[in-house]
């Protein structure tokens, strides 16, 4: 796993698979990005802490946190295909808590589980973003996704209509036709 100096020599940053103990904190981080409204399509984190602890168990998903001391201020989300004909694939979610932001722990998180899906047999790796979240946008290119399509004006954010960018991470880029 990464560890990255964060604060201080007291203050590390790990990045390690999340434990059901983790739950908590989990949806503590989820709500607050929620909170502000502008990065997820849902209002509230769906889980409760023990349904938390149960999707934690899936040995088919992977959920890492990014921790420093007792704090998990970053959590990624990788669901694999759940059918036959798309196991070859995960769906790719993020979340950063405010004031933890443009300090490489979203990346770190990225790169974690992109090692992780190509030992699971993962070909490729989707995600879904605001258009006007210019910021995780570039990060992700940066990091090698690419935009496969837009679904325009698929959202209303604060009266605004917003674009879903649906962008790809090939781990095998020759099956990318």
């Amino acid at each position: 796993m990464i560890r990255k100096h964060v604060e201080s020599p007291a203050d590390r940053l790990l990045i390690r698979k999340a434990e059901p103990r983790d739950a908590k904190k989990i949806i503590e981080c989820m709500q607050s990005v929620m909170d502000e409204h502008i990065y997820f399509v849902s209002e509230y984190y769906l889980y409760t802490e023990r349904g938390e602890q149960e999707r934690l168990r899936n040995p088919d998903d992977l959920t890492l946190v990014a921790s420093i001391g007792d704090r998990i201020p970053g959590v990624l989300t990788l669901q694999r295909g759940v059918y036959k004909k798309n196991r070859h694939t995960a769906n790719l979610g993020i979340a950063v808590m405010n004031g933890y932001r443009h300090q490489g722990i979203g990346s770190d998180l990225i790169r974690e589980a992109l090692s992780w899906a190509e030992k699971s047999g993962i070909k490729k790796v989707n995600l879904e973003v605001f258009s006007t979240n210019v910021n995780a946008i570039e990060a992700y290119r940066k990091i090698g996704f690419i935009e496969e399509g837009t679904r325009k004006s698929q959202f209303i954010i604060n009266g605004e209509y917003v674009d879903d960018i649906l962008m790809t991470y090939w781990i095998d880029p020759n099956i990318a036709k």
